[in-house]
């Protein structure tokens, strides 16, 4: 089924201040470790967007491979890398069939910053999970994160302050009904040059750790792993303020 590509409008600002592409030290170390322990050479992200991941993994000495559902997204992640020296093959691709635009197998496929929650029904999950496992090696890894747990669900936080300086102000909203949360991003424009309000909204599944490895599992995935955090410790419904999966083949 084709999904309305809800980034197509605002591919160019997504990355705007950084603050929905920053990727932390802690997050780097954490994938180098798994990467080692699994001996990963070829990666593909398939859901890269404007590319963040893409631009950590060249500093990792493996394969690089993106592709996204957006293409307007992909168009603004080939731009920031035009003229650099990062090499990574990015092509148009609906992960639920990865094995249209991608004939090769990977050591490892990420899918970050809750991605997947974009599969709103269970049907749509697990032929996306099929579709991931189809795609790599044998005894290759998935890895998936997310912001949403227990934790921060029971918080209920509804709003956020994410980017402000004389320019350009980006507020976060959340709404949460019936499994779902629907996230609004409010850019407020206030310059010489642009004074305007732009608004951009995204629905998203709630997808929790039970959720992940009943669906994981039918995908036949072998073993999945639940991590609270990029130190590893385990996921904790009482105090974990990430979710971080990594599912083996």
């Amino acid at each position: 089924m084709k999904m309305r590509d809800e980034y197509a409008d605002w591919a160019v600002s997504y990355g705007k201040a950084g603050a929905l592409t920053t990727i932390y030290p802690t997050e780097k170390a954490f994938l180098r470790k798994v990467f080692d322990k699994y001996r990963v050479q070829s990666v593909l992200d398939c859901a890269c967007g404007t590319g963040p991941h893409l631009r950590l993994l060249a500093q990792m000495e493996v394969d690089v491979y993106g592709s996204d559902y957006s293409e307007p997204m992909l168009k603004a992640g080939r731009g920031q890398l035009a003229g650099s020296i990062i090499k990574a093959v990015t092509r148009q691709a609906d992960y639920r069939c990865l094995e249209q635009a991608w004939s090769r197998h990977f050591d490892a496929i990420l899918c970050m910053n809750q991605s997947i929650a974009h599969m709103h029904t269970r049907e749509d999950l697990l032929t996306a999970f099929r579709s991931m496992h189809d795609r790599l090696q044998d005894h290759g890894i998935l890895i998936m994160t997310s912001g949403t747990t227990h934790l921060t669900l029971k918080e209920g936080r509804r709003f956020d302050l994410v980017a402000n300086d004389r320019d350009f102000t980006r507020v976060f909203v959340r709404d949460r009904e019936d499994g779902f949360q629907t996230y609004h991003y409010l850019d407020i424009y206030h310059s010489a040059r642009r004074d305007e309000l732009v608004t951009h909204s995204v629905r998203l599944r709630i997808i929790l750790d039970d959720e992940y490895r009943e669906f994981l599992a039918q995908a036949g995935f072998r073993r999945v792993f639940i991590y609270g955090g990029f130190d590893m410790a385990p996921y904790d419904r009482k105090q974990s303020r990430r979710l971080i999966v990594v599912a083996e083949k």
